[in-house]
């Protein structure tokens, strides 16, 4: 797939036949983006799983570089020149490039640990069945929170992420049948800070928590603590650690689904805390599925 950089800093894609004289032997699977001083940067796959970005002239010398989403990229051509690549094409590149690979992770060790997770589905069950990747894929394709769930666990397993497989376990324990619709669904934040950053705070704002509220939140001298307003509950908890350094968890549940958890179902704070964090990281697991090859005919690549 081949892009090119528009001085008006948007991109357009270009027929396989403008692919330049002079760049490195990779892949088929691949992405190149033509850039302004007669440079490009090359995205291919390597490993079956990895992405991996190279930018320089073409017959000349090229480095690797790291593109990660929400982050622009520049690429730095002497002293006082440079090209700068918004977060927005960043994503899109690296979207362009999952489009033709394979999702990350291996099935089997996936499908294994689900056995024990989800005993009674018969999929999981049945050695035949459930050791065909695309049959199983195949026959769980219309449930949805089957779906979640195998790939929040496949991709977790990749990332060596146990804690995330926990809290999708505790969400498939207590409360899959909750997070129904937009309107149930929890909301969640997390800062390194003491107070989330400016745009989480006010989205919180709009729940009708004011900040003297969080302030008061975070005076307190343990954790959890629960605040209720017209909308609902708001939790906040200091949470294990993210690179060595504890962090927080800011939760917003509708009145609803809190009364079902904790009322009725008797939950812990801490337990509503997982499983609502366990359902969003399914379903941030099932948006990143899309991603990748096989999931989607087509390739939209929208303008910066």
């Amino acid at each position: 797939m081949i892009f090119e950089l528009m001085s008006n800093g948007r991109i357009v894609v270009l027929p396989e036949t403008a692919l330049p004289d002079g760049l490195p032997e990779i892949p088929e699977q691949r992405v190149v983006l033509l850039l302004p001083y007669n440079r490009c940067l090359l995205g291919h796959c390597i490993k079956k799983n990895y992405e991996r970005w190279i930018w320089g002239r073409p017959g000349g010398e090229f480095e690797e570089v790291f593109l990660y989403e929400n982050q622009s990229l520049s690429l730095v051509i002497d002293e006082i020149t440079k090209i700068v690549l918004t977060s927005g094409i960043v994503s899109q590149m690296r979207g362009a490039m999952f489009s033709q690979m394979s999702p990350p992770g291996e099935h089997l060790p996936t499908v294994l640990l689900l056995r024990g997770v989800l005993k009674s589905h018969p999929v999981f069950q049945d050695e035949k069945i459930f050791q065909n990747e695309s049959l199983v894929l195949s026959l769980i394709e219309k449930e949805e929170i089957t779906t979640m769930t195998y790939w929040a666990v496949r991709f977790s397993l990749f990332r060596g992420d146990f804690d995330a497989i926990a809290r999708v376990k505790t969400w498939l324990r207590t409360s899959s049948d909750i997070f129904d619709s937009q309107e149930r669904a929890p909301k969640v934040w997390f800062s390194l800070t003491p107070l989330p950053g400016g745009k989480e705070i006010a989205e919180i704002e709009s729940l009708s928590f004011a900040v003297d509220d969080l302030h008061r939140m975070i005076s307190q001298n343990a954790f959890p603590v629960v605040l209720f307003s017209k909308t609902g509950y708001l939790v906040l908890s200091d949470f294990g650690s993210l690179g060595g350094a504890t962090f927080r968890v800011w939760m917003f549940l509708p009145s609803p689904v809190w009364s079902e958890l904790r009322d009725r179902r008797k939950l812990t704070i801490r337990d509503i805390l997982l499983s609502a964090w366990g359902y969003r990281d399914a379903v941030q697991a099932l948006a990143e599925r899309g991603r990748y090859a096989a999931a989607k005919s087509t390739i939209l690549i929208e303008q910066a």
